[in-house]
C-alpha cells in the first residue's frame, strides 16, 4: 500500500462529534421508531434487495441494485442513534448475504457482464460501496470489518481496472447515457472514503480522473461550472437534482483529501447557488419532476401540476447541507436541514398507513401481472399548490416475486439518521448546538470531560427553548447556539441574566459552565411569506409561516385549498393566531385559527400533517390563493 497524499485534516469550520449519544424525544422519536418497525426491521425486504445481486440480469438497465447501499446507509445511521441489537442483527446478517454475492473477481452488480457499465449500473455499484462503508463504522466485530474491508477493495478494483482513460478501459463517461452519467459520476463519494481507510494510489488516481474527465457533461464539467459561478445549476447540462447534488458531495470529500481550495470554491457556490435558485417553501428542490428548474421562482407556477418535490432530493439536499455546513461554518445551511426535516421530509412519512405486505409468499404472479398495491413507508412527491400526495411511487421498479419498490423509500431513513449528526457539532474550543429537540445530548467538552446538554421544549410546535448545560466539573469552553434566520424576534437568559441576542446566526457564549439553564424564545409568530420578487404568479399567492413549520390549508378541514385564503396581517406580515380544534384531522400536529381579511376566521395546519388521505378528500396546498 502506498500512501503519497495525506488529507490535509483542516478542510472543515465545524467538525463531527464522534463521541456524542443523542436521546431525543417528540416528533423524532416517533419518526425513528415508525422507521425502524415499518422499513428497517423487515427481514424479507433485506433478504430480498440483496438477493437481486444474485438474481442477475437486470434487464431493463434499472436501478434496483441501490435499493441495498441506499437503505443500508440509512440503517446504519440510525442504529448509531438507536443502538438497538435487533436491528444490527438484521443489518449484519445482510452484509454478509451481500458479499456472498461477490463474484470471484470481487465483482458485485445487478447486470450481467454482457450489460455491465451501462445504464445505472455504476450508481447502483456506488451504492453497494456506500452501504458496506457505513455499516463497516457501525461494526464492533474485527473480523467482520477485515471481511467487510476486502470486500469493497476487491469491489472498486474490478471498477477501477476496468472503467478509465487507459488502453481498454471503458470512459466514465460512456458507462451511462443517463443525465449525461452524472450518475456514474456520483461514485467519487465512495471511492475517497475507501481511499481515506486503505491509502491506495490507484483510488485517490481514480478520484483524480473523476473529477478531470469523468464529471464532464457535453464537454462541460460540472464541477468547472460551479467554480466558474457564471450560471446557476438550472442552466448546467444536466439539471437531474439527486444525482448531480451528489457528484458535489463527493467533490466536497476531494477537497477534504487535496486541499484544492478550487474545489471548495466550487462546492460552496453551488450551495449557494442552490439556496438562491431552488429551494422551495417546504425545503425542497425540483417543480418539474426532480430536476433543477429554477423551483424558487416556479413553485408559484400553474402551467405544470405533475409530480414535483421528490423525497430523494429532499434527504440528499439535507445530506449535502450537512457538509457544507461543515466546510463554511455558514449557520444557512442549518437553517436549511431544519427547513426541510420539518416540511418537506416529515410531510413523506406515510404514518398514517402500515405498509401492507405485497404478495403471498407461496402466491406466483402472473408473468403480464402488476403488484398488488402497497403503501410504502415513505411518499415520494411533495406538492406546493393545491394538490394530492400519493401521486407516484418514484424509483418504481418490480422485484423478482413481482412486488416493488421505490428510490425514495429507500433513502427516507438517511433523512432522520442524519439528524443526530447535524444537532452537535463542534470547534476546537468548543460545542455547537444546531438543531433542538426534547432530549439530551452527552458528549465531551474540549478538556475531555463529559458533559451533557439537557433540552426542554417541544420544538419546532413551540419556542420556548430550556437547555441545562452539566459538564461533570465546572470548565470554560465556547457554546453556539444556532439562531434561525426566521427568528426576528429572540430572548435569551443563562442563568436568569439576560443576553443580548442582535442578530441571527450563532450566538457564541464563552464562560464557564457549571449546570447553567439556558432559556431561548424564538419567534413563533406567524408570518406571511410572499414568493420570490419576480416569480410565476407572485401577486396571485401567499404562504404562511410559524417558526420553522410552513402551514397547509387541507380539504378536510372544509374549505378547497383553490379557493382564496387571505389572512389579515399587520404592517410587518404577522397574523394573531391561537391553537384550534381540529376533530376533522385528529393526527395533526399544529392546527391555528387565522383571522380572515374579510372577517372571520381560517384554519391551517402544519404542512406535514397535511394531505394524508392521498386523494382529493385532502388535497393540500402550501402556497394559497390571496385574491
Amino acid at each position: 500500500m502506498s500512501n503519497n497524499r495525506q488529507s490535509t485534516g483542516a478542510a472543515d469550520r465545524l467538525l463531527p462529534d464522534a463521541t456524542a449519544e443523542c436521546r431525543f424525544e417528540g416528533v423524532f422519536a416517533e419518526t425513528v421508531d415508525f422507521i425502524l418497525h415499518h422499513q428497517l426491521m423487515n427481514a424479507e425486504l433485506w433478504k430480498k434487495f440483496a438477493q437481486m445481486f444474485r438474481l442477475q440480469p437486470d434487464a431493463r438497465s434499472g436501478w434496483r441494485g441501490e435499493y441495498w447501499g441506499k437503505m443500508m446507509r440509512g440503517a446504519a445511521w440510525i442504529y448509531r442513534y438507536t443502538r438497538d441489537e435487533e436491528l444490527y442483527r438484521l443489518l449484519r446478517g445482510s452484509v454478509r448475504e451481500l458479499i456472498g454475492t461477490a463474484e470471484s473477481c470481487g465483482r458485485i452488480s445487478s447486470y450481467v457482464r454482457e450489460q455491465e457499465f451501462r445504464g445505472w449500473d455504476m450508481w447502483c455499484r456506488k451504492y453497494v460501496l456506500l452501504g458496506l462503508q457505513y455499516f463497516s463504522e457501525i461494526c464492533p466485530e474485527p473480523a467482520l470489518r477485515e471481511e467487510v474491508q476486502a470486500a469493497m477493495e476487491r469491489h472498486l478494483d474490478y471498477i477501477v481496472a476496468h472503467v478509465g482513460d487507459g488502453e481498454g478501459q471503458i470512459p466514465l463517461e460512456r458507462t451511462s447515457s443517463i443525465w449525461e452519467s452524472a450518475n456514474s459520476c456520483s461514485i467519487l463519494e465512495p471511492v475517497l472514503r475507501l481511499w481515506h481507510s486503505t491509502g491506495k494510489d490507484a483510488y485517490l488516481a481514480f478520484a483524480d480522473y473523476i473529477v478531470r474527465v469523468g464529471a464532464s457533461t457535453k464537454g462541460v464539467s460540472i464541477f468547472e461550472l460551479a467554480y466558474r459561478d457564471e450560471m446557476p445549476p438550472f442552466r448546467y447540462p444536466v439539471v437531474k437534482a439527486y444525482e448531480v447534488m451528489s457528484c458535489f458531495e463527493g467533490l466536497v470529500e476531494y477537497y477534504r483529501v487535496t486541499g484544492e481550495e478550487k474545489w471548495k470554491t466550487a462546492a460552496l457556490n453551488f450551495g449557494r447557488r442552490i439556496r438562491e435558485t431552488e429551494v422551495t417553501a417546504i425545503g425542497c428542490c425540483g417543480c418539474t419532476h426532480e430536476l433543477f428548474d429554477h423551483a424558487a421562482w416556479r413553485q408559484t407556477g400553474t402551467d405544470y401540476r405533475g409530480i414535483m418535490q421528490e423525497t430523494c432530493v429532499t434527504v440528499t439536499w439535507m445530506k449535502l447541507s450537512l457538509q457544507l455546513l461543515r466546510l463554511s461554518g455558514d449557520p444557512a445551511y442549518a437553517d436549511c436541514i431544519e427547513q426541510s426535516f420539518c416540511n418537506a421530509y416529515l410531510g413523506s412519512l406515510n404514518t398514517h398507513l402500515v405498509p401492507s405486505t405485497a404478495r403471498k409468499r407461496d402466491e406466483q404472479p402472473k408473468p403480464d401481472e402488476r403488484p398488488t398495491p402497497m403503501v410504502l413507508t415513505f411518499d415520494s412527491y411533495s406538492p406546493l399548490l393545491a394538490g394530492t400526495r400519493g401521486e407516484m411511487v418514484g424509483g418504481y421498479q418490480l422485484m423478482p416475486d413481482r412486488s416493488f419498490y421505490g428510490c425514495c423509500a429507500c433513502i427516507g431513513a438517511a433523512g432522520a439518521g442524519l439528524i443526530p449528526m447535524a444537532a452537535l457539532l463542534r470547534t476546537e474550543t468548543g460545542l455547537v448546538l444546531n438543531l433542538y429537540q426534547p432530549g439530551r445530548i452527552r458528549t465531551r467538552t474540549p478538556g475531555g470531560q463529559a458533559v451533557t446538554l439537557e433540552m426542554q421544549t417541544d420544538y419546532p410546535y413551540g419556542g420556548a427553548v430550556r437547555i441545562r448545560v452539566c459538564p461533570e466539573r465546572p470548565e470554560r469552553f465556547s457554546l453556539l447556539l444556532r439562531i434561525p434566520a426566521w427568528s426576528e424576534r429572540t430572548s435569551l437568559t443563562c442563568g436568569g441574566e439576560p443576553v443580548p441576542v442582535e442578530q441571527t446566526g450563532y450566538l457564541e457564549l464563552t464562560r464557564e459552565w457549571s449546570g447553567q439553564v439556558l432559556e431561548l424564545a424564538l419567534d413563533m409568530r406567524v408570518m406571511r411569506q410572499a414568493p420570490p420578487a419576480g416569480a410565476c404568479n407572485e401577486e396571485r399567492f401567499l404562504s404562511y409561516r410559524r417558526g420553522p413549520l410552513m402551514l397547509a390549508a387541507d380539504a378536510r378541514l372544509g374549505k378547497d385549498p383553490d379557493s382564496v385564503f387571505a389572512v389579515r396581517c399587520d404592517a410587518d406580515g404577522c397574523a394573531e393566531a391561537e391553537p384550534a380544534d381540529c376533530p376533522e384531522i385528529p393526527d395533526a400536529r399544529l392546527c391555528l385559527r387565522l383571522p380572515a381579511a374579510e372577517g372571520g376566521t381560517l384554519r391551517l395546519i402544519d404542512y406535514a400533517s397535511a394531505g394524508k388521505t392521498w386523494d382529493n378528500a385532502s388535497r393540500c396546498a402550501v402556497w394559497l390563493a390571496r385574491e
